[in-house]
């Protein structure tokens, strides 16, 4: 565990716990190590909320939560859609226009993309297990399925459809072409753009992330940003990283979120999320 010189590592009135999930909350293998569940629901026990904070789908962040056994909030799609019990708190939807450069843009480079709605997912042709949402979407119960649209108007089936949180773009191998379109992202006044790893570009509104999504979600609970533990490892955490009271980067995250963080825990094969919350939740020494 690597530190920064701090005084906030005296303080041990974490209230919440927001953690992203594929890098951070999840192993190597897709699967939270049973040291993760055993600790998060210590932390619940004691009186923690445990918050999932996710670039993916609200349902589908809903469910890694609920694999933990323990009641957990969502904070999905980067922030632009958050919602708690039955209240939703943020819905953040890109508006016709951008929507429209978006799909151009994506259709001028190539690759293969698609579009998030708060619980629909639009591309053109074929979805395969893109991204593993398929396989995922067995998992959910009747009533929180997400509707998945394959089309061959993708501009006309997204303005129709309304409500798009974000688009998330697929390398396939060709990170040239990802760059390349980032770029042209880069000076949007209203679009901004983050990954999850170096294989995909999310876009997205510039006035959304996951902090702005954790900030709702503390307001309704009555939490201080003092007492908000962050996790993450990749482009997309920074915000939140930044943000809470207390932020913590994976053993494997990236340099600028290192840098970003109070301290940097062990990686994700090695239960970071676990020694984490230990070390500065509940102040276990080492």
């Amino acid at each position: 565990m690597i530190e920064k010189p701090k005084e906030i590592f005296e303080m041990n009135n974490i209230q919440l716990i927001c953690i992203d999930v594929d890098g951070t909350l999840y192993n190597g293998e897709k699967k939270i190590p049973e040291e993760n569940i055993t600790v998060l629901q210590e932390a619940h026990r004691r009186g923690i909320t445990i918050a999932i904070a996710t670039g993916r789908m609200y349902h589908y962040g809903k469910l890694y939560g609920e694999t933990l056994g323990i009641p957990t909030k969502t904070i999905a799609s980067n922030g632009a859609f958050v919602k708690d019990e039955e209240e939703v708190l943020l819905h953040e939807a890109m508006d016709e226009e951008d929507v429209t450069f978006t799909v151009r843009a994506i259709q001028s480079s190539g690759l293969y993309a698609h579009f998030n709605g708060w619980n629909t997912l639009i591309q053109q042709g074929d979805l395969g297990d893109g991204n593993g949402y398929v396989s995922a979407n067995a998992r959910l119960p009747e009533g929180e399925k997400v509707t998945f649209l394959a089309t061959e108007d993708l501009e006309k089936t997204l303005l129709v459809k309304g409500g798009i949180l974000k688009a998330i773009v697929f390398s396939n191998g060709d990170h040239a072409a990802l760059a390349k379109l980032k770029r042209v992202f880069q000076n949007h006044p209203r679009l901004q753009t983050a990954s999850s790893s170096k294989d995909n570009l999310e876009i997205f509104r510039k006035d959304v992330n996951k902090a702005s999504g954790i900030e709702a979600l503390a307001k309704k609970l009555g939490i201080d940003k003092a007492q908000i533990m962050a996790i993450g490892d990749e482009e997309n955490d920074l915000p939140m990283i930044r943000y809470a009271g207390l932020g913590i980067a994976m053993g494997n995250a990236t340099d600028a979120v290192k840098k970003a963080a109070h301290a940097i825990t062990l990686t994700n094969d090695e239960a970071g999320v676990a020694y984490a919350v230990k070390k500065y939740v509940f102040q276990e020494a080492f």
